[in-house]
């Protein structure tokens, strides 16, 4: 027997997010720590033209929520981007995982092996379900949980790979 497609987008979902708002949440201790303002570590970037910290979070949120409410063909919930400290990126990690742990496995299921022609900037792919989680949602929430991840230690918050893998 396989896996089903919800089981696997939630799972991901919920150790990656969780992982995410554990992270953060020592990185906020970090920062009372250090003595710095928060804005210090949300602002930090790896790279001039790459984004920083607090958008890194809103990708990994928004693209998971967009990837999982398309599947089901659910409503998305959208979240602004106005986050501006480490308890609104927290609390919007727990918000994420909760509308995609939400969503009805049947419906994510029913649409695996569904073709949908999928906007991604200036092109149009027509990609199955199982192909636009697989090789784009979840890819998406992994590369801007890990960037975020890296940022906060490069600004020196104690983390180690447990950290990344593991819901706190």
């Amino acid at each position: 027997m396989s896996d089903t497609l919800s089981f696997i987008l939630k799972t991901s979902a919920n150790f990656t997010l969780g992982a995410m708002a554990s992270f953060l949440q020592k990185g906020a201790d970090h920062a009372v720590a250090i003595e710095v303002e928060e804005s210090v570590l949300l602002a930090c970037r790896l790279a001039p033209d790459m984004f920083p910290l607090t958008r890194q979070v809103q990708i990994a949120t928004s693209i998971t929520m967009r990837g999982a409410a398309r599947l089901a063909g659910a409503d998305l919930l959208e979240l602004e981007d106005t986050e501006t400290g480490f308890a609104e990126l927290i609390a919007r990690c727990h918000t994420a995982n909760a509308f995609v742990q939400g969503l009805d496995d049947d419906a994510i299921n029913a649409n695996e092996m569904t073709k949908m022609d999928i906007e991604l900037g200036p092109m149009t792919v027509n990609w199955a379900g199982r192909e636009y989680i697989t090789m784009f949602t979840l890819p998406n929430l992994h590369f801007h949980a890990a960037t975020a991840y890296g940022l906060l230690r490069s600004q020196g918050v104690s983390l180690g790979k447990r950290d990344f893998l593991m819901p706190g």
